[in-house]
């Protein structure tokens, strides 16, 4: 299978772990680095590299408190990204969390799951004491 690829978050930067054993990805924290493209284009290399293989599973998990306007189109396009896999045959799930009182983050989600057509796509709304 493919390599584990994982990147520790920073004051600027999400965690971002895809992890091949489990089949999952995770994308959490606040996401404005200084150089977006340099930051998100390893993230789409593993992700590449991960369904070269045929049939993939995976499931997704976006848990971001806050993002800038250029982070924004690179976690679109990791959306996108899924969706073209799932069109290729991929078994893909992505639960976007949202904080209760965060109707930015609900809004952004709400649009992304309106835009995305075939890629199973779940908002779930948390409270600030769930875990």
């Amino acid at each position: 299978m493919t390599d584990f690829f994982i990147r520790e978050a920073t004051l600027r930067t999400p965690r971002i772990e895809l992890n091949p054993d489990t089949q999952t990805l995770l994308i959490e924290g606040e996401s404005y680095p200084e150089d977006v493209n340099r930051f998100y284009d390893p993230v789409f290399e593993a992700l590449d590299h991960y369904f070269s293989q045929p049939r993939c599973k995976l499931r997704c998990t976006f848990n971001l408190s806050y993002f800038n306007s250029s982070s924004a189109r690179q976690l679109l396009e990791v959306v996108n990204r899924l969706e073209a896999q799932v069109n290729k045959g991929h078994e893909i799930h992505v639960e976007w969390r949202c904080l209760s009182d965060d109707d930015i983050m609900q809004e952004f989600a709400e649009d992304i799951a309106e835009e995305v057509t075939t890629l199973p796509f779940h908002i779930r709304i948390i409270e600030r004491d769930d875990t």
